[in-house]
Order: C-alpha cells, then sequence, then structure tokens
C-alpha cells in the first residue's frame, strides 16, 4: 500500500540536496515499492531521483510505475534521459508505452532511439491487440543446432544480461524458424563437444502471434510453463510470453469475466478501484442497469396483469420472491457452469443438447426437493388464511409446482444463453447475467400465475 507520509520526507532530501541518502534508499527498496511512492510525486521530482542510479536499477524502477505517470514522464523530459530508459527497458514494456502516448510525441521518441529498438517498438505495436503478438517479448535467447554445448555456453553468457529468460533456450535454423528448444539445465549438463541439434527437444510447444493472448496464457498454465514461443504463419520465432505476462493477462480476463457477469461493462482499468473517478464506474456501470430497469418495469406489467388473482388470494403474494430468488440461483449456477467450461475449451456450441440434457436432469433434482419443501411449509404453516372458495391443498399444489417448473426454467435457459451466444459470435459473459435476471423473473411470474389459473380457476 502507498505511504504518501514518506513522500514529503523524500522532497526535503532533494531540496537539501541528500544525494547519498535517496541513492541508498532507491538500491536497498524493492523497485515496486519505489515506484509506488514516486508515482506520487511530480515528474520532474522522479527524474532527479531515478538519476541517482544506474541505467539498470533505473530501468527496474520506472516498469512498476503507473501507466500515466510513465507518459508524462517521456513526454516532457529531456532527450538524453529518455533515449537511455527506453533503450534499457524490456520490449515488450517499452512498447506498451509507446501504444499509451499520442502519436506525435511517440514519432519523436522514436527518432531519438537505435535503429534496432525502433524497428522492434514498430514491430511490437503492429500487432493487433490481446493478441499473442501484442504482448510477447523480443527478448528471448536463441542458438543454431550446429554450435557446440561450448560455444552455446560461451553465447550465452555474453547474451544473458540482456535477456528477459535464458530458462529456455531456442533453437533456430539459418531462416530462423524455430525448430526446437533446450533447457539451460540440459546445456549446462551436456559434455562440451555435442552438437545443440544432438541434445534440443524437437517437440516444441508455441503459439502464433495472431492468437487470442487468454488462449495464449492458457497454454502456459496448462503446461506449467516458464515462457512460451510465439512465431509467425512461417514459423519464424517472433518472441516469447512469459509466466508473470500470463499471469496479468489471466488476471485481466478474469476480472473482466466478472464484471460482464455482473453486468458492469467497459474494458478492466489499470487503476486500483479509488483511483478510478465515480463517473467512470457510473459509465460502466448504467447502461445494463438502466436496460434491467425497463425490462423490470415489463415484469411489473406482468404482475399488474393479474392483479385480480392477487386480491383473490393474497397469499400467492407472499412467495413471489422465493420463487425469483430460485430461479436466480439455479440459473445463475448453470450459466456459470456452462460458461467457465466454455472459457476452458471443454464445450463448443455443438454440445447443446448434451448439455441441456444433463442440465435438465439436474434442474429436474433441484425442482423436486425445491417444490417439496415449499409444498410443505404452504400446506402445514399457511400462515394466510385462505378464502372458502378454495382449498390448502390447491392452493399448495400451485405453489410447489410453480417453484419446480421455475427451477426447471431458470437451469435450463441458463445454461441456453452463453451457448447460444457463443453460436452467435457474441462474449457469452456480456448477456448471460442481464438476459438471465430478466427473463427468470419475467418466465418466473407468467409460470406462477399461469399455474393458478390453471389449478384455482382464476
Amino acid at each position: 500500500m502507498k505511504n504518501p507520509i514518506l513522500v514529503p520526507e523524500l522532497r526535503e532530501l532533494l531540496k537539501k540536496k541528500k544525494f547519498a541518502i535517496l541513492k541508498s534508499f532507491l538500491e536497498e527498496s524493492h523497485p515496486k515499492e519505489i515506484a509506488e511512492y514516486l508515482g506520487m510525486m511530480r515528474a520532474e521530482e522522479i527524474w532527479r531521483l531515478l538519476n541517482q542510479v544506474d541505467i539498470y536499477l533505473r530501468s527496474d524502477i520506472f516498469q512498476y510505475i503507473d501507466i500515466d505517470v510513465q507518459v508524462e514522464m517521456v513526454s516532457g523530459s529531456m532527450k538524453k534521459n529518455v533515449a537511455e530508459l527506453l533503450t534499457e527497458m524490456p520490449p515488450d514494456d517499452r512498447a506498451d508505452l509507446f501504444q499509451h502516448l499520442q502519436k506525435n510525441v511517440a514519432d519523436r521518441l522514436l527518432l531519438y532511439l537505435p535503429i534496432p529498438e525502433r524497428t522492434d517498438i514498430i514491430k511490437l505495436t503492429s500487432y493487433r491487440e490481446e493478441t499473442a503478438g501484442a504482448i510477447m517479448t523480443t527478448d528471448c535467447a536463441t542458438l543454431n543446432e550446429n554450435l557446440t554445448v561450448e560455444e552455446a555456453i560461451r553465447k550465452i553468457r555474453k547474451e544473458a544480461p540482456s535477456k528477459e529468460t535464458i530458462y529456455y533456450i531456442y533453437v533456430i535454423s539459418d531462416e530462423e524458424k524455430l525448430i526446437g528448444f533446450v533447457s539451460l539445465q540440459k546445456l549446462i549438463l551436456s559434455r562440451p563437444r555435442q552438437k545443440i541439434g544432438k541434445i534440443m527437444k524437437k517437440e516444441v510447444i508455441y503459439a502464433y502471434t495472431d492468437d487470442d493472448q487468454e488462449n495464449t496464457a492458457q497454454m502456459i498454465e496448462e503446461y506449467d510453463l516458464i515462457a512460451l514461443p510465439i512465431v509467425d504463419r512461417s514459423e519464424r520465432l517472433a518472441g516469447i510470453v512469459t509466466y508473470d505476462d500470463a499471469i496479468d493477462i489471466i488476471r485481466d480476463e478474469e476480472t473482466e469475466d466478472l464484471e460482464k457477469l455482473m453486468a458492469i461493462s467497459g474494458g478492466v482499468e489499470e487503476k486500483s478501484y479509488l483511483e478510478v473517478p465515480a463517473f467512470v464506474h457510473f459509465k460502466k456501470r448504467a447502461f445494463w442497469v438502466i436496460i434491467l430497469a425497463f425490462f423490470g418495469l415489463l415484469t411489473g406489467l406482468i404482475v399488474e396483469a393479474f392483479q385480480e388473482t392477487l386480491q383473490a388470494l393474497i397469499i400467492l403474494t407472499f412467495y413471489i420472491p422465493l420463487l425469483n430468488a430460485a430461479g436466480g440461483n439455479t440459473g445463475s449456477q448453470s450459466a456459470t457452469v456452462v460458461l467457465r467450461s466454455l472459457t476452458l475449451n471443454e464445450l463448443d456450441p455443438g454440445d447443446l443438447l448434451k448439455v441441456l440434457k444433463k442440465e435438465f436432469l439436474i434442474s429436474l433434482g433441484l425442482s423436486i426437493c425445491l417444490g417439496l419443501i415449499t409444498f410443505g411449509r404452504v400446506y402445514f404453516f399457511p400462515g394466510a388464511g385462505i378464502p372458502e372458495a378454495f382449498t390448502l391443498m390447491n392452493v399448495s399444489l400451485v405453489i410447489g409446482i410453480s417453484l419446480t417448473l421455475q427451477v426447471l426454467w431458470s437451469t435450463i435457459f441458463g445454461a441456453l444463453i452463453p451457448l447460444l451466444a457463443t453460436r452467435l459470435k457474441v462474449d457469452p459473459a456480456v448477456v448471460s447475467s442481464p438476459l438471465l435476471t430478466t427473463f427468470v423473473d419475467m418466465g418466473g411470474i407468467v409460470i406462477y400465475f399461469t399455474m393458478a389459473k390453471l389449478i384455482l380457476g382464476i
């Protein structure tokens, strides 16, 4: 958690030019903790502090600073500060920063950079958002299959300081095509004169640059990888996605899915809850809240249409909340299970009939249990008086059967929504919760009063 008390002390040390103390503080604390403090300071103050340490630590700290502060820092700083920092930054973080810059600022900063870094930025920022290419880093270690182990170790020792990870070293052909990989452990334990082509593993798990970033992250999780190589459609190695990036993607995707299920629109915010303005939260929530309120009014009209039924038998009113709650709970369970299976690629729209059959059997058991419990509650403890025109048995049957049908309807509908949405190429997380809430309530009311008319004749 950020501690604003320390910020005035840092400013006071800067004012008094106590650079030795500041340097010691920056070198002894974790870069992330330092970045949290610096994020509450002005851009020129941050630059003065960062300039007290070497470029490597400076880059480590800068990576953890909030992206909007990074943008402010590089947009108005001196050429030398920015050029050194951007050159040392990891390629994926550097490309992400450039995607947040205004075009004129980005074009100006590109001129400060050496040609290799400039080319790398242009390449990484050209990939479509939310693809493997957009999140990968080009900072990976490679070897040629014709090198000996001894030659390979010398090469890795020379290149290691500039690489993000060297646990996996990828073997490429003269045409830069990915043909295998070797772990650092295997490399160290092999005989010096062995060829890399003899010790490498040829069965490589990889993803393409245009693959979805969520699927890429799931591959890293599924195969317990530290890094996943990314290739273009010609099988040439383009870069890697590391496990820490995969964790960020999975967390963001889960947050986004959770917000969609709760009828919150818009993308995942990079800032924390308290840092996001209230109006932004309002915009993300307002659309579906208004839509659901509109459908709620329609539900009210349905209830109003059965006004005479309610007046004739007031006890029916008491069980409307139970009816809606049971439908919402069972429908949400069904939708959540199916949506999760779709996300994990355990299901596809072609499994519709299999899913509906399974959910029907589940809902049948649930509906019978809840229906019998409710019937018993009404029959043995009616609470409100029953008019002489009706029997307690018939009233209990109306409420018990209605609840049974409501659970059946809600569970099957909850499973149906995400499958149909996927088939129609609509994000199932976006539509599942709003549609489920609305139509379960509306359907439940219709079922309830229809059963009252059929059994009680009102």
